[in-house]
């Protein structure tokens, strides 16, 4: 995902024409706005936007993809669970559509955007460090570039997003593949502790002995519970690191999905990583890899890319904020777009040439549907399943996730590239399963599934079924499903 967004950055050059969003608004909700705003009680740091404050109500409800935005009746910006506890007491009886805006990087629309009360959590924004500097509760308003920036100063790091823009909180919630993945698992695999608010209002929280239900609930469950408030995280220390990302020209394409074959089935340093992206247009597929190595010196695992000619490379040895701040993929580009996802257990060359094909193919029908980035993100990890924890989301088996990222400038052709988004998931699922590498216990990982994936894809028969459970004892009253987001 967040090398695909690096790559946009080629395909931009290209946009010609930009949709917009249709300023209305939707006042039906208003009165429950103004109900919440004047005798709501909330405490004096919190904030109520309206319309009519045009410049912070556009910045309250932006996401990375323009289509994923909403025009709510309001915006409220809670400072406190307290304040949280209030507004869904309000808005849960009187069964409000409601929206909970982390960092705004889901890309299915309506998942954190709303036409009725969009809560925006950007107030819940603190760093605090515990006494023994070995755990970290963060704000889930935030995004990583705020955590990582906190940090730095005490030469601590977290498990958490591998570039600065998405949200702590949906990225958590949903899992959270990391550039320190390989060594400590994913980021819901380092939380001990959720703080939650419950639908009914109830302010309380999950770890392993308390709440053990919720708290394996929120790890890949995301906004299905309660609207979480904050996380405490376990730290590691971080010294300096070597990485950056190489733009490659198509002639080289070849060279380096042998390269990236090679890496995973040779690579045994949990330290390093990468990602492999496969940008296609209607001239070639080019390709880019975003480099990770948790220490100072290149590793020799990557010599295997050394002679494979690029266009671009900022590869060096840096700070860990300085190596994330080398990708650009906070840029937001307005445009309409969508991720998709299939996970395998091995990356055999048929699959890689499969991604190609689908790369060269649709890439090649992007210019007649306002197409403006068709990309295939291929992640080679290590054994990361050995630090698995018990999870919504199962990833014991060390799944490897595809993530395919496409974007496009018209409405008028969403369904179009719904569809060959579809399409080629049924396309590569196929060859992984003719390849004998697409396991029965593979699901879809949230942060990456389209819009539509079913629980039983994203989680398993089991527990989708556990998920259900804990949710008719937690949310009887279905408060939750009024936030949009995947149906469980």
């Amino acid at each position: 995902m967040m090398a695909a967004r690096v790559g946009s950055l080629l395909s931009a050059l290209a946009v010609v024409g930009v949709s917009v969003v249709d300023a209305t608004f939707n006042t039906a909700y208003k009165p429950t706005c103004t109900e919440i705003e004047t005798i709501g009680n909330l405490s004096s740091a919190s904030n109520v936007i309206w319309p009519v404050q045009a410049v912070s109500y556009s910045q309250a409800t932006k996401h990375w993809f323009l289509s994923s935005d909403q025009n709510p009746s309001c915006v409220i910006e809670p400072a406190t669970p307290e304040d949280i506890s209030k507004i869904l007491q309000i808005v849960g009886p009187a069964r409000i559509p409601f929206a909970i805006q982390s960092g705004g990087h889901a890309s299915n629309p309506g998942f954190s955007s709303t036409q009725g009360v969009h809560i925006s959590l950007k107030k819940l924004n603190q760093v605090i460090l515990s006494e023994d500097r070995q755990t970290v509760e963060v704000g889930f308003g935030q995004t990583w570039k705020d955590i990582y920036d906190a940090l730095e100063p005490y030469n601590l790091n977290v498990v958490g997003g591998r570039v600065i823009g998405p949200g702590v909180g949906g990225f958590t919630l949903g899992g959270g593949y990391s550039w320190k993945t390989n060594q400590f698992g994913l980021t819901c695999d380092t939380v001990e502790r959720f703080n939650i608010v419950l639908p009914n209002g109830t302010i309380t929280y999950a770890t392993d002995s308390h709440n053990p239900d919720l708290f394996w609930a929120l790890k890949g469950g995301q906004n299905r519970f309660g609207i979480v408030t904050s996380a405490v995280i376990r730290t590691h220390p971080q010294s300096q690191v070597w990485g950056g990302l190489r733009i490659y020209p198509s002639t080289s394409v070849p060279a380096l999905l042998n390269a990236t074959k090679r890496f995973f089935y040779e690579n045994t340093d949990p330290k390093a990583s990468i990602i492999t992206t496969l940008e296609g247009s209607a001239v070639g597929t080019t390709a880019l890899v975003l480099f990770f190595y948790d220490g100072p010196e290149k590793p020799s695992s990557f010599d295997l890319f050394d002679g494979i000619p690029y266009l671009i490379s900022s590869t060096s040895n840096k700070k860990w904020t300085s190596f994330l701040q080398s990708f650009p993929a906070s840029l937001k580009l307005n445009l309409r777009g969508t991720f998709a996802t299939v996970s395998t257990s091995e990356l055999t060359p048929r699959f890689l040439e499969a991604v190609k094909n689908e790369t060269d193919s649709i890439g090649k029908e992007k210019p007649f549907h306002s197409g403006t980035t068709v990309s295939y993100d291929i992640e080679p990890f290590t054994n990361y399943g050995q630090h698995s924890t018990e999870s919504a989301f199962p990833h014991a088996d060390s799944p490897l996730p595809l993530n395919l990222y496409f974007s496009w400038a018209k409405a008028s052709d969403d369904v179009w590239w719904y569809n060959r988004m579809k399409e080629s998931l049924v396309t590569l699922k196929q060859v992984a399963i003719e390849e004998g590498i697409f396991l029965d216990s593979y699901t879809a990982y949230p942060n990456y599934a389209i819009s539509g994936t079913t629980a039983e894809e994203l989680y398993g028969v089991n527990n989708a079924a556990r998920l259900r459970a804990i949710r008719s004892r937690i949310d009887p009253d279905r408060v939750m499903d009024l936030a949009g987001g995947f149906e469980i």
